[in-house]
């Protein structure tokens, strides 16, 4: 199974609990209780809670929230935030949910510290110890005040090896200053403050922009401008638009019968196991190229390894494989798309032809156990057809049949009538993949009217004509022939 990069932890629930303590410290005394109830932190004052609160405000607070889980804690959070602003703890609520689920790891931070050591200067004409002060705080740079010998703080040192003698480059400045442990929410406001006008204009923003977004791209993430400010763009951190954010877990594909039956067996690393039918999917359980896009090479490369050949007999025996899964559907037009995908670029692409992969069961991009709750058993979750490509692009393409948008009428067997409910549910399905960054393609079976099955199978001009303009814009799209 594909291992993800180290990931950066979360800010701990029990830090949670005590900036929300810290931030309703300075609520008077006689006024706390009152506070606590408004608040939802209790439901009703006692007569001895005010003694409770002036004895010690801390405790007070930290009894009553003791037992809240992650949800209560961040709904209280939001709550307090509401009435007492507080920058330390409105940061470490975001950090927890806009940033909970989708992380920048250390090692690409480090990529993006190697790409600041292209510029000149880092901060522009700007103070340096005033930006940094603005990005990671003014106690981060008084720290090592009273523990080293001499009482160079960390600001003393930044002045002495990185503005006075410029021992550190800036990769090494902004390690000393936490750039690769520091909150996601502080990693964004560094990033956006180097790209920002009052930093750098012109031509040098929007070249380390790019550069900066080359490197989060590998995590789903881009530097991308998101206003204008006196004629010059604004930039800011987001999700990448176009892709899946993780890394692939388990690929179960081309089923040749049954469907499996899949189950969780370690819920929180996404392990799954396949209890029945094992034997008719094939389970390609290598790690993606860095770039995330799954080529035919590195299927055939696999499956020739699998089968003890070399890579011209892997790549026969696996399209066979793969055309078996495909036929045994029955179903015309995944079939057109099948072949026509193939026989239009294996050529022209060579060993740069992405995997088009059929009757996928499973590509799983990890979810947190929050997001899944207790679910052990997979939902069906069976795709066509799906495209792998870079930076977490997921293409995937399926084909409606009738069973897809109406149930056979029982007083005529050859006839179906619309079902509102499987309509409803299909675009239900849909809606759901696109939040998550996938890209959803599908085709109508009346498309493939002159698609043959029976027999040696046949493709009519008309079915060609829809795959091969489908296929050639995506690809073109992608930037990929």
């Amino acid at each position: 199974m594909a291992g993800s990069s180290i990931k950066l932890p979360i800010i701990p629930l029990e830090t949670i609990r005590q900036l929300i303590t810290d931030v309703l410290y300075d609520v008077k005394s006689y006024k706390l209780p009152h506070v606590c109830m408004r608040l939802g932190i209790q439901p009703s004052i006692n007569p001895e809670d005010e003694a409770e609160a002036f004895s010690s405000k801390k405790l007070y607070i930290n009894r009553r929230i003791l037992e809240f889980n992650e949800n209560a804690l961040i709904e209280l959070a939001r709550k307090v935030l509401r009435e007492y602003p507080s920058e330390g703890l409105a940061e470490a609520i975001a950090e927890m949910t806009e940033h909970g689920q989708h992380r920048v790891s250390k090692i690409v931070r480090c990529d993006v510290l190697k790409v600041l050591n292209r510029v000149d200067s880092l901060f522009g004409g700007l103070p340096v110890l005033d930006c940094l002060e603005e990005i990671f705080g003014a106690e981060v740079l008084r720290e090592g005040e009273w523990s080293w010998v001499d009482g160079a703080s960390l600001c003393a040192q930044i002045e002495q090896h990185y503005l006075c003698t410029s021992d550190w480059s800036h990769e090494e400045m902004l390690i000393q200053c936490g750039a690769l442990k520091c909150t996601q929410v502080r990693f964004f406001a560094l990033l956006e403050k180097l790209v920002h006008p009052i930093t750098r204009r012109d031509v040098g923003q929007g070249e380390l922009a790019d550069a900066i977004s080359d490197a989060l791209k590998r995590d789903g993430f881009e530097l991308k401008q998101t206003s204008v400010e006196s004629h010059y763009p604004i930039y800011g951190v987001a999700r990448a638009q176009a892709g899946v954010v993780g890394t692939m877990k388990n690929l179960i594909f081309a089923s040749t019968g049954d469907k499996p039956e899949l189950v969780f067996r370690d819920a929180l690393n996404n392990d799954v196991e396949i209890t029945k039918h094992a034997d008719k999917v094939l389970v390609y359980d290598q790690p993606l190229p860095s770039s995330g896009m799954l080529l035919w090479s590195d299927l055939r490369d696999w499956y020739a390894e699998l089968q003890h050949v070399d890579d011209t007999e892997g790549s026969k025996m696996l399209y066979r494989r793969l055309r078996q899964s495909v036929i045994g559907t029955n179903s015309p037009g995944e079939y057109a798309l099948f072949h026509g995908y193939y026989e239009r670029f294996s050529k022209t692409l060579g060993e740069k032809l992405p995997a088009l992969i059929p009757q996928v069961y499973l590509h799983y991009d990890p979810y947190t156990r929050r997001e899944r709750g207790d679910e052990k058993f997979l939902a069906r979750q069976r795709m066509d057809f799906l495209l792998m490509l870079e930076h977490g692009v997921r293409i995937v393409i399926e084909i409606d049949g009738r069973h897809h948008y109406a149930v056979r009428d029982q007083s005529a067997s050859k006839r179906y009538i619309a079902n509102a409910q499987l309509y409803a549910e299909m675009a239900m399905e849909d809606r759901h993949l696109r939040l998550m960054g996938y890209e959803v393609y599908r085709f109508g079976g009346y498309e493939f009217r002159d698609v043959d099955l029976a027999g040696k199978p046949k493709i009519g001009p008309e079915a060609q004509r829809h795959v091969a303009e489908f296929f050639d814009r995506l690809l073109v799209r992608h930037g990929i022939g």
